[in-house]
């Protein structure tokens, strides 16, 4: 964590974060087996087909925002797959040299960012919002994906949407994509078909929405109400999930 401090305040808005981002201090790196183990893209199998599938999801949603760092919230129609999708977005961007990504997990109900980080968090999303002496550096982390920082969904998940609508938790946004111009935040929400008003508060914080179909647990009625209620303006594009 100390790292983590040092990294992020040491940098201004429009400074070159080039030669910094190379210095980035890591805990530890995953070996190969834990990639796996994750369901994770590895940076050594490049040409693989969900290295490259996800390589043009980056390059699509960045062509949208015209090359300039943005907020995506990844949320799905039904439980299952959007984890997986958030991760490996944030960790095919962490992949360019050139640029950082935050992972931020705001599945309360359904955590799983914890999983990429080598060592155990002590504080979370939660704890930042529900106390004003924790700050934003004391809940990122370095995970095991280089270039690839994690906050933690935290400790207490009950009373989701009054967290989701404070004045602290739009700062925290504002804070996260405004400090760095190189930084990339991916935020893993809850499926909206179950937590629609948290996801409508998200959405409102970000800068467009991703929407993850599970293979095999949706029919077209549901995919269409998901979207009616993010709104097709919020809606970047819709990814199938197969895993």
């Amino acid at each position: 964590m100390e790292n983590e401090k040092k990294t992020f305040t040491a940098l201004g808005k429009n400074a070159d974060t080039t030669p910094q981002i190379a210095k980035m201090s890591e805990v530890r790196r995953f070996a190969p087996a834990e990639y796996n183990a994750l369901k994770l893209i590895n940076p050594d199998d490049d040409g693989t087909i969900h290295v490259k599938a996800f390589r043009d999801l980056r390059t699509q949603l960045m062509k949208r925002m015209e090359w300039r760092n943005f907020v995506c919230l990844v949320t799905s129609v039904a439980s299952g797959g959007c984890s997986y999708v958030a991760a490996n977005l944030a960790a095919a961007i962490a992949l360019d040299k050139s640029k950082t990504a935050l992972l931020l997990d705001a599945n309360l109900y359904s955590p799983n960012a914890e999983t990429l980080l080598p060592v155990p968090s002590h504080l979370g999303l939660v704890d930042y919002l529900d106390d004003s002496t924790v700050a934003i550096e004391d809940v990122v982390y370095a995970s095991g994906v280089p270039r690839m920082r994690v906050i933690p969904a935290g400790t207490n998940g009950r009373g989701v949407a009054e967290k989701f609508d404070s004045s602290r938790m739009r700062e925290l946004f504002a804070e996260i994509k405004n400090r760095y111009e190189d930084r990339y935040v991916i935020v893993d929400g809850p499926p909206v078909a179950e937590y629609d008003a948290e996801i409508c508060l998200l959405a409102a914080m970000c800068d467009f929405v991703l929407l993850v179909v599970p293979y095999g647990k949706t029919n077209k009625s549901q995919l269409n109400a998901a979207i009616e209620k993010i709104g097709k303006e919020r809606l970047a594009g819709v990814v199938f999930n197969m895993n």
